[in-house]
């Protein structure tokens, strides 16, 4: 006998079952969830649910290590490792991680080597609660644990890359500017980007976002604006039983100051082929 279908809950319906998930929310969890006008009622809708499973989740998690979370792999140390067998190594402890839901970003011109021993050294001791989640990842940034100049304005352009890359990540329209422009210079409200990075994602059976290289090519403290050019390498899959073909986007930041958001940074243009 066929399952029958569910029926689909109308914007409306979605926003007040969103409002009163918001109310449960804070009443449990504390603070105060706005979310963002900006994101779609279903988006906002599947996003909330992700949160409140991950807390429930969260309440019963025992601590553990970064390390043992992952299966406690066999590696190398940094010491042992010679310059040619880094890479082969990184990549074996990189796949290993992303297989287990966690991810690293390096927002700076890292050397490879502190990187393998950051994560070996550092991130493997780090403890965390032992919570896994179906196409969630626990993202973590070396520049959050090593400062360095500018890391504000990476972050928001990294933030940035992962929202076009990443299917299931909300989209946050306070990270733009109010005179958003799209590549070619005309005005363009957040919701059109929506739609475009939408259209590119829907593309693709599978999207996988696996690295990114950044360049600040230039900063303005007076005029308080920036230019930063993004590499990013990913996979894609347009049908089922295809193999992933790798690709290679490359993607420029226009940003400008704005010392009223938590970042700081506003993102003004991206200029890009791919939408």
């Amino acid at each position: 006998m066929a399952k029958r279908k569910r029926k689909q809950k109308d914007p409306e319906e979605l926003s007040t079952e969103n409002e009163l998930m918001k109310l449960k929310m804070m009443a449990e969890l504390g603070g105060n969830f706005l979310g963002s006008e900006e994101l779609p009622p279903e988006i906002e809708n599947k996003f909330l649910k992700q949160i409140m499973s991950f807390h429930k989740k969260h309440d019963t998690a025992k601590r553990t290590t970064l390390y043992k979370m992952i299966g406690s792999p066999e590696y190398n140390h940094v010491n042992d490792i010679s310059d040619k067998q880094l890479d082969k190594e990184l990549s074996k402890i990189w796949k290993i991680m992303q297989k287990h839901g966690v991810g690293l970003s390096v927002l700076y011109d890292v050397p490879k080597r502190e990187v393998y021993r950051f994560i070996t050294e550092e991130l493997f001791k780090l403890e965390v609660d032992d919570v896994k989640m179906k196409g969630w990842t626990s993202q973590y940034i070396y520049e959050e644990f090593h400062p360095t100049e500018d890391y504000d304005l990476k972050v928001v352009v990294q933030q940035c890359v992962h929202m076009i890359f990443t299917k299931e990540m909300p989209f946050f329209g306070e990270q733009f500017s109010e005179e958003l422009k799209d590549s070619i210079g005309l005005s363009m409200e957040p919701e059109e980007l929506l739609e475009k990075i939408e259209k590119f994602q829907n593309d693709f059976l599978q999207l996988i976002w696996q690295d990114i290289t950044m360049t600040v090519n230039s900063k303005n403290e007076e005029a308080e604006t920036a230019h930063v050019t993004c590499e990013v390498n990913y996979k894609t899959q347009k049908e089922k039983g295809q193999r992933l073909k790798k690709e290679v986007a490359v993607l420029e930041f226009e940003l400008e100051k704005n010392e009223d958001t938590f970042a700081f940074w506003n993102i003004k243009q991206i200029i890009t082929d791919l939408f």
